[in-house]
């Protein structure tokens, strides 16, 4: 069974360089190749390039996984500001652009020309659970539901305002996982949260092996139970 993380990229960023690339530089191809020539120095995979709180929490609970039990198990696709929708292995320059600068109409035109809502489900086709660690512009760019089989399963970590924006389709499950009300519940700062989640679900893959993912694939509206710390998945859990 193949598993997808989605997760947003984060303004901080491996190195600084002067004159980072913006929208209006990645938008025009030949500015777009100039930069990526000058910058060419501090070019990184797209799972190295941020170094966020969340990203840092994911990619260690990733990591965990991939550890013990090898990278297919679970793999990762960064929702890129500047870039859209990119693997984690796929190279990319320092820049400063968030979906969360553009104004409604401009987003609109900005997610249009990435292309993310058809790359994003020309991508999720291939999987057969995919994790959704996005709210906000990042969630509304994504425009759910994606053309995808309805056989795919869809885990969605979101804030409570946000979950408005999953619709009530049987294979979209959100979870309120990120923002103010989730921070509360589990005493986490609110923009640490879902990384902190999401960590711990990957303790449990890390520690019980792919069949805690073959689990969710068939109960998806259980995902939370795998957030406690001391709940222990178990085959006993009302599964086989």
């Amino acid at each position: 069974m193949r598993t997808l993380v989605i997760t947003p990229c984060s303004a901080e960023k491996r190195g600084r360089p002067p004159d980072l690339a913006r929208a209006a530089d990645l938008a025009d191809p030949d500015r777009r190749q100039e930069l990526e020539t000058r910058l060419a120095a501090y070019a990184s995979s797209a799972m190295h390039m941020y170094t966020g709180t969340h990203h840092r929490l994911v990619l260690e609970g990733l990591q965990a996984v991939w550890d013990r039990w090898g990278r297919g198990v679970l793999e990762l696709v960064i929702l890129s500001g500047g870039y859209g929708i990119l693997r984690a292995d796929e190279e990319i320059i320092p820049y400063d652009v968030s979906l969360n600068e553009f104004e409604e109409t401009e987003l609109a035109d900005w997610t249009r020309r990435l292309e993310v809502h058809g790359q994003a489900a020309q991508m999720v086709r291939d999987y057969d659970l995919v994790f959704y660690l996005l709210s906000g512009r990042y969630l509304s760019s994504l425009g759910l539901p994606l053309e995808v089989p309805e056989t795919i399963q869809q885990i969605v970590l979101t804030t409570q305002e946000d979950v408005a924006l999953v619709p009530a389709v049987p294979s979209l499950h959100p979870l309120v996982a990120d923002g103010p009300v989730a921070a509360r519940r589990w005493h986490v700062k609110a923009p640490h949260v879902r990384g902190f989640l999401f960590g711990r679900l990957c303790g449990q893959i890390s520690h019980f092996g792919p069949a805690v993912l073959e689990w969710l694939y068939r109960y998806p509206g259980h995902t939370e139970r795998l957030f406690y710390k001391r709940a222990r998945w178990r085959p006993q859990f009302p599964l086989w």
